[in-house]
């Protein structure tokens, strides 16, 4: 579990320096919220704890897709696996063809 450390509390006033002090860890919700409690060193326990169960609870053990930056090329892709599936391919396929998990497959064919 994330905790807030005393380095990220002092480092908050600059973001830039903040999240630089941040360690890096290979458990991508892990690093999210030691990169938030670095620039908001005042945020409560239980809502990182919450935080942290509801992206675990959704995407633990499957493989999800990190855009380079928030929306980028999603959009089209979404739209492209929407015209592939309704061209007939199957979940499977389009798991593999654009590495997504099925619960993230199928979260963009109800346009979610």
């Amino acid at each position: 579990m994330v905790t807030n450390t005393a380095a990220a509390a002092q480092a908050a006033t600059d973001p830039a320096t903040a999240l630089a002090a941040v360690p890096h860890t290979d458990d991508v919700v892990e690093y999210t919220l030691r990169c938030v409690l670095a620039l908001a060193p005042g945020l409560q326990a239980a809502v990182v704890e919450a935080a942290d169960r509801q992206v675990r609870g959704l995407f633990g053990r499957t493989n999800p897709y990190i855009a380079c930056r928030a929306g980028e090329g999603r959009s089209a892709r979404n739209q492209q696996i929407r015209r592939d599936h309704q061209a007939g391919e199957r979940v499977p396929l389009l798991m593999r063809r654009y590495g997504l998990s099925d619960p993230q497959i199928r979260r963009i064919l109800r346009g979610d």
